[in-house]
């Protein structure tokens, strides 16, 4: 079992990393990082007792209070993920079990501590109380959240979204089943209590090794969908469509055309593609449009992916900063107005730059310049 519990904290730590790393931080990934953080604490402190503490009651009995924050993590993420402005701090009162388990097993470990053994009475109080909540809690906020997210799956455009929800929960429900069916054995067999709680304790430890490998596993399909809307375009070749893409583009004008005149002026007036950390989630919240409908509307209505449409608007701020700088006879620096419009890296400008324009920044100034030196000369006949 001491060996699925260190492989169940590292697995945490390097899904921890990854997450941290890789991913942007929309609220929905932090929640994300509290989890796997939650997880990584739980197998550290099992750990510890496996290995430090030689009393066996409370190693095989007393209970971790951080699995109670399992529950209401999962439930939070699906609002998150389907609620257009959920706010974290309209919900603080999920994690007061948290809280009020915390400092029940901080203080009675302190007792056990300072009284320089194990009062089993004062255990059993804990372990039945702590039990009792931790079971209603994670069997509450998962179910919830199954519900909340197939009542909405026709509104995430991401299915890896869906199916993360789905089976994290269904984790949290299977390793609350195991506490029943702990329950029902020891009324049978009660003599193999300490067989029965090492077996089921360990498939507990599986079961946050799986949560940790869906998010791993939702993480790289996430950014592999992500490279794909930003490097592919939608290519229709089939001529049996045609008819259906006309209706389709007729029925998005009438849908769209008022939504897209609102979106395309804020990104244009208010600049928010500088933001070298836009996101569909920070647009969505900042133009007060739902981010299903933007991506519905730039992928179906305008043909052309979010990171496309908010790329076309850097090049050309960037074009004009150049031009800008040629008029004024300044220096110029193509990272520099990069930055400035709104590109994080050299590499992502260069890339959409010339599949934008279709010329390497560079040959586009060569040109600039030869069309002004003509200009100029013409001016001057």
């Amino acid at each position: 079992m001491q060996y699925i519990v260190i492989i169940g904290a590292f697995q945490a730590l390097v899904a921890l990393w990854l997450l941290i790393v890789k991913e942007k931080k929309a609220l929905s990934n932090y929640l994300f990082i509290f989890l796997l953080s939650a997880i990584a604490v739980h197998l550290t402190i099992k750990f510890i007792i496996f290995r430090f503490i030689p009393d066996e009651s409370i190693r095989q009995q007393m209970n971790t209070f951080i699995s109670v924050c399992y529950g209401p993590l999962i439930y939070l993420y699906t609002l998150s993920k389907t609620k257009k402005e959920f706010l974290l701090h309209q919900k603080w009162f999920i994690f007061i079990p948290l809280f009020v388990l915390m400092i029940a097993y901080f203080t009675i470990s302190c007792v056990f501590i300072i009284l320089g053994k194990v009062n089993h009475q004062l255990l059993d109080a804990y372990n039945s109380f702590s039990l009792a909540l931790i079971f209603i809690i994670n069997l509450y906020y998962p179910i919830k959240s199954i519900l909340i997210i197939r009542k909405s799956s026709l509104l995430i455009a991401d299915k890896s979204e869906y199916d993360v929800i789905i089976r994290i929960s269904a984790c949290i429900l299977v390793m609350e089943s195991l506490v029943v069916i702990s329950k029902t054995l020891l009324q049978f067999y009660p003599e193999s209590i300490e067989t029965v709680n090492i077996i089921l304790r360990s498939v507990s430890y599986f079961i946050l090794l799986i949560i940790c490998l869906l998010i791993i596993r939702k993480n790289f399909s996430s950014g592999l969908e992500n490279a794909n809307e930003n490097d592919i375009q939608l290519e229709i070749s089939n001529d049996s469509h045609e008819k259906e893409i006309l209706i389709n583009t007729v029925d998005y004008e009438r849908k769209f055309k008022n939504i897209w005149i609102k979106l395309d002026d804020l990104v244009g007036t208010k600049q928010l593609f500088r933001d070298c950390d836009l996101t569909l989630d920070q647009l969505a919240l900042k133009t007060e449009i739902n981010k299903y409908q933007i991506s519905e509307m730039l992928n179906n209505y305008k043909n052309k992916p979010f990171y496309r449409y908010i790329n076309e608007y850097r090049i050309e701020y960037f074009k004009n900063s150049v031009e800008l700088a040629i008029e004024k006879n300044e220096n110029i620096n193509f990272l520099s107005f990069a930055y400035d419009a709104g590109f994080k890296s050299k590499s992502s400008f260069n890339r959409y730059f010339k599949e934008i324009i279709g010329k390497t920044p560079s040959e586009y100034y060569k040109d600039l310049l030869q069309k002004n030196s003509l200009q100029l000369a013409i001016d001057q006949v």
